[in-house]
């Protein structure tokens, strides 16, 4: 499973910076990623072992954009696909769109719709999923709430944190509703971005890991 702000409306990924090809005023991006433990929503995705990720964006000025990213992921592979639009006006922004799961052995594939405000450095972003593929119908209508700020502690330096709830509104005993949090310190160098995270979860499973990103 992912983050795009993931794409991580604070990415899991946290890269930053982009090189462009320009075509109407277009972007095209492409991000690479190593992280020592691969981690959504709180939960690690693996047996707490090294993935490597990647994705490519394309954004044109009007402001929609649609992307791919992929992980390794214990033996398979998630492929996520998305499409969004986002605009803003002086430290107000907002984004909407929708997010694809792809997994090549599991098929719990999904599909959820997000929308988040911005202002300055602050975020709020609603995840609604909308089309699950397997036949667990007590997570049919899961949902997430993500809050994130970010500050910029020098040039190169940049702090993280991101609070977020889970809600199952079909589970009656509110058993998968949990809370996470994360906390994560990123080091801009000319040629890589180095992120180190930790991360809080309610049932105490707790996780720590460090990602090397490149985006062009």
């Amino acid at each position: 499973m992912t983050k795009l702000s993931q794409a991580i409306a604070l990415a899991t990924a946290m890269t930053a910076g982009l090189a462009a090809t320009s075509t109407t005023y277009a972007e095209v991006s492409y991000n690479a990623a190593v992280t020592s433990n691969y981690v959504w929503r709180g939960d690690a995705q693996g047996s707490d072992t090294t993935a490597l990720q990647g994705g490519v964006d394309y954004e044109h000025e009007s402001g929609a954009a649609v992307g791919v990213w992929t992980s390794s992921l214990d033996g398979d592979t998630e492929t996520d696909y998305y499409a969004s639009f986002a605009g803003e006006s002086g430290d107000f922004s907002y984004q909407l769109g929708v997010i694809a799961y792809d997994y090549n052995n599991d098929p719990a594939d999904f599909v959820e719709a997000f929308v988040g405000v911005g202002f300055a450095d602050a975020s709020l972003t609603y995840y609604k999923k909308v089309d699950d593929s397997d036949d667990d119908k007590t997570t049919d209508d899961a949902s997430y709430l993500s809050l994130g700020y970010s500050l910029g502690l020098t040039d190169d330096l940049t702090l993280d944190l991101a609070a977020g709830h889970t809600f199952d509104a079909d589970n009656k005993d509110n058993k998968a509703d949990k809370y996470d949090a994360l906390i994560s310190v990123t080091k801009s160098l000319p040629e890589f971005d180095f992120s180190f995270t930790a991360t809080d979860k309610e049932d105490g499973e707790n996780e720590f890991f460090i990602t090397v990103a490149k985006s062009f």
